[in-house]
C-alpha cells in the first residue's frame, strides 16, 4: 500500500503539474514573513517561527521549497539538454534580466524618491552606483546613499536578494557534475548526506543549509523511476513533519519528507491546479519586489502591524511582478532556443555601399 502508485517519471514529461502555484504560495509566504522583521525588527513573533519553536520562519520555509523544486527542474534542465551553452544560456536569462530591471529601478527611481539626500547627493554618492555591482549576484550592496536610513530594519533596500548567489551557484554545480558525468544518482545522494552532516555540525554555512534542499530536489529527479507519487506515504509525511514541527529537528525531516510532500502536491493530479500559471509566472517577481516594496510601507506609513504591512506592499509587489514578467522575464526567455551564432549573423551590421 505505501509503494504502490505512479512514478514521477511518469508525471515530469507533463505540463500538467501544480508547480507553479506552489511557488507562487512560497513566493508569498516570503513576503509575508518580512512583514515581522521590517516592522517589528526581529522574527521573534512571525507565526511559524512561533509554531515551530523558533526552527524555521515562513519565510525559510518558502525558501527551502524553492531551493527543492530548483534543484529537481535545474537537473532535469541539464539532463535533457546535455548542452552546457544552451543549458546556461536559459538559466542566465531566467534571473539576470528581471534582476537588471530591479536593480535599475532601485537606483534610478525608489533611490532618488527616497533618500534623505538631495537628488544631486545622492547620484554624486560613490555608493549609489556601487550598487549596480548587485546585478553580479556575486557582490550584493543592501542599500543606497540615505534610502530607508529611519525605517526599523534600516538601510536594507532588498534582502531577499541573497538567496540568487546560492541559486546560480548550484547551477555552476549541477553543470560541473554533468561536465565531468558525475550527475550521477549514487554521487548526488552521497552529496546529499555529506551536505546534511557538515550542516549539522555547523559547517559549510548557508552553502551546505541550501544544498540539503536543492540536493534533495536532484535526488528526486535523478530517482524519479524508483519514487512513487502515493497518497499513504503524502499522509506519513506530513505526520513526520507535523511532529517535527513541534519536537525537533524540521530542518532536516523537511529536506526528505517536506521534499516528498512538495512533490505529491506537484504531480497529484487530483488536484487540478496546473492552469494557475497559464498568464504567466510571477513567483520571481514577487520575491525580488516584496522587500522594497514593504520598505517603501514602512517607510511611508510608519508604525505598521505585520499584516497592515504585508496586506499594503503586497498588491504593489504582485503588479511590479506582473510588469517584470511581460516586459523583461518572458520577452528574455525567447531567445533560449536562439543560438548565439545565429543570433551573431543576424544582428550583423549590414554593408549598404
Amino acid at each position: 500500500m505505501f509503494f504502490k502508485g505512479n512514478s514521477i517519471e511518469q508525471f515530469i514529461d507533463s505540463r500538467k503539474n501544480n508547480l507553479d502555484i506552489i511557488r507562487f504560495f512560497a513566493a508569498t509566504f516570503v513576503v509575508f514573513s518580512h512583514a515581522y522583521p521590517l516592522t517589528t525588527g526581529n522574527n521573534s513573533t512571525e507565526a511559524f517561527a512561533v509554531f515551530s519553536n523558533g526552527q524555521m520562519t515562513f519565510g525559510e520555509l518558502a525558501v527551502s521549497i524553492f531551493f527543492v523544486i530548483s534543484g529537481f527542474l535545474i537537473t532535469q534542465s541539464y539532463d535533457r539538454s546535455k548542452d552546457v551553452i544552451y543549458y546556461f544560456k536559459a538559466r542566465v536569462l531566467r534571473i539576470f534580466p528581471g534582476l537588471i530591471f530591479c536593480v535599475l529601478l532601485s537606483v534610478l527611481i525608489l533611490g532618488p524618491i527616497f533618500t534623505e539626500l538631495s537628488v544631486l547627493e545622492y547620484f554624486k554618492d560613490y555608493d549609489t552606483y556601487e550598487y549596480l555591482r548587485t546585478i553580479t549576484l556575486y557582490w550584493i550592496q543592501y542599500d543606497l546613499p540615505g534610502v530607508f536610513h529611519s525605517n526599523i530594519w534600516p538601510d536594507a533596500i532588498n534582502g531577499s536578494l541573497w538567496t540568487l548567489w546560492y541559486e546560480f551557484f548550484f547551477y555552476i554545480v549541477v553543470a560541473v557534475l554533468g561536465i565531468m558525468r558525475l550527475l550521477d544518482r549514487r554521487i548526488v545522494l552521497i552529496s546529499f548526506l555529506l551536505a546534511t552532516a557538515l550542516h549539522y555540525i555547523g559547517i559549510g554555512g548557508f552553502y551546505t543549509d541550501l544544498y540539503r534542499y536543492f540536493g534533495a530536489g536532484m535526488v528526486f529527479y535523478l530517482y524519479r523511476k524508483q519514487l512513487k507519487i502515493n497518497g499513504w506515504m503524502a499522509v506519513l509525511s506530513f505526520i513526520i513533519l507535523a511532529v517535527t514541527v513541534k519536537y525537533g529537528y524540521f530542518i532536516y525531516a523537511f529536506s526528505i519528507f517536506g521534499t516528498y510532500f512538495i512533490f505529491y502536491l506537484a504531480f497529484e493530479t487530483r488536484l487540478r491546479l496546473h492552469n494557475f500559471g497559464k498568464f504567466g509566472d510571477f513567483s520571481y517577481g514577487i520575491y525580488i519586489y516584496g522587500f522594497p516594496m514593504q520598505q517603501i510601507m514602512a517607510h511611508t506609513f510608519g508604525q505598521l502591524t505585520p499584516w497592515q504591512n504585508f496586506l499594503l506592499a503586497y498588491p504593489l509587489a504582485l503588479i511590479f511582478a506582473i510588469a517584470s514578467w511581460y516586459l523583461v522575464e518572458k520577452r528574455a526567455l525567447k531567445y533560449k532556443k536562439v543560438s548565439l551564432l545565429k543570433f551573431k549573423q543576424d544582428y550583423k551590421p549590414q554593408n549598404t555601399n
